[in-house]
């Protein structure tokens, strides 16, 4: 399988170059997840650097308590 980035014009056939690609550079997450604090599923967006096998999902009650 190939992972392809349109926005950096990257792809990559293997799943750990795909993951150090999503850690250097910055892009928009969209989805439906639980929080990683209260487990809730919520919709969330998320604009940045990921780590390794993540979602970056925060409902809006945590993002208050911040």
């Amino acid at each position: 399988m190939t992972f392809k980035c349109f926005v950096h014009d990257f792809s990559a056939d293997d799943i750990e170059d795909w993951d150090q690609h999503n850690q250097d550079k910055e892009h928009t997450v969209t989805g439906s997840a639980p929080c990683n604090l209260c487990g809730i599923v919520t919709d969330f967006k998320f604009t940045g650097k990921r780590k390794i096998s993540t979602i970056p999902c925060i409902c809006e009650d945590c993002k208050k308590g911040f």
